[in-house]
């Protein structure tokens, strides 16, 4: 009797050492993250190039498909995901675990068109070519248009990527576009008839009081990863910082980074950077992302799943 008992408790102290061996997690070496072809994602090439996070390598795998990159958050197939904060917002509305690390670019939009415009009311009756409908330049179109009195209806959207939608700008099949930087810059120089018609954060200041910050990019992390590496999280927050400090010293850097990565030419990239808003401001994120999607909850709530999301969307 005494022998068996032995028996069994020599087995539940190897049974013991098995499961706290497995408890143990492996040493991180590797971090993976989904981007698109975004400046806001320079920071993270910049944290690579330089080697400051020592022992721990960046994986970055560029896709424009944000959905793809939910689907692999979800699964923890990635860790990191760069993608648009109401793209985020909608994903933890849907029950999504992730967090949103920070906010990083402000200010990237303008609207372009081939003849000359003095207020919205000059697009009535035009062609106007965005990326997604339901989308947040679509949002954003028609939200102008009827913070100005104009009828989004009498306005004819044609929904195009925004690489698509550019040619077909140059092409002189479609009046008037909203593209992000640096495609403004390569459509300027590439269209002699292009203009900015308007700065869409300009727009925003008309109608907040001066504030011209517009949350459009963030960087996320799944639950799991971030519970399990705070400090880690923490030290590519401040990193990342760092790397947009760099860009804004070294433009052409910079720029050949985007060329490297993205493909983007490096001098289009350079003078486009002139009007590109990425910094982040962890204090004012917050509140600048309530107010933008409050005015979503108004025009398009399914864009963010139907409401505000709560604190636990925000990681700090």
């Amino acid at each position: 009797m005494i022998k068996r008992t032995g028996c069994m408790v020599t087995v539940m102290l190897l049974v013991a050492l098995v499961g706290s061996c497995l408890a143990v997690p492996s040493k991180l070496d590797q971090v993976i993250i989904q981007t698109p072809p975004t400046i806001g994602a320079l920071p993270l090439f910049w944290m690579e190039a330089t080697g400051l996070l020592k022992e721990v390598d960046l994986e970055i795998q560029i896709s424009p498909d944000h959905q793809r990159g939910i689907a692999l958050i979800a699964q923890n197939d990635i860790d990191l995901l760069v993608t648009g904060v109401n793209v985020g917002a909608k994903a933890y509305n849907k029950g999504i675990g992730l967090k949103l690390v920070n906010t990083n670019t402000w200010g990237i939009d303008y609207l372009l068109t081939g003849f000359s415009i003095e207020s919205w009311a000059d697009l009535t009756g035009k062609t106007l070519s965005v990326p997604l409908l339901g989308g947040p330049l679509d949002f954003l179109a028609r939200y102008f248009l009827l913070g100005n009195g104009v009828d989004p209806e009498s306005v004819e959207f044609v929904y195009l990527q925004s690489n698509q939608g550019a040619r077909a700008f140059q092409l002189g099949q479609i009046d008037a576009i909203i593209l992000p930087e640096p495609m403004v810059t390569i459509t300027l120089n590439s269209y002699e008839q292009a203009v900015i018609a308007f700065d869409l954060q300009a727009e925003w200041a008309k109608i907040h009081d001066g504030e011209n910050r517009i949350p459009f990019v963030g960087l996320f992390a799944s639950v799991d990863f971030a519970s399990r590496n705070p400090e880690l999280i923490k030290t590519i927050n401040q990193l990342y910082q760092e790397g947009i400090d760099w860009i804004i010293a070294n433009p052409g850097e910079a720029a050949l980074l985007a060329e490297k990565y993205f493909g983007q030419p490096a001098a289009a990239v350079e003078q486009s950077l002139t009007r590109v808003n990425i910094n982040l401001f962890p204090d004012e994120a917050r509140d600048l992302i309530e107010q933008y999607f409050n005015e979503i909850l108004g025009l398009y709530p399914e864009m963010i799943g139907g409401k505000l999301p709560d604190e636990e969307f925000y990681l700090q």
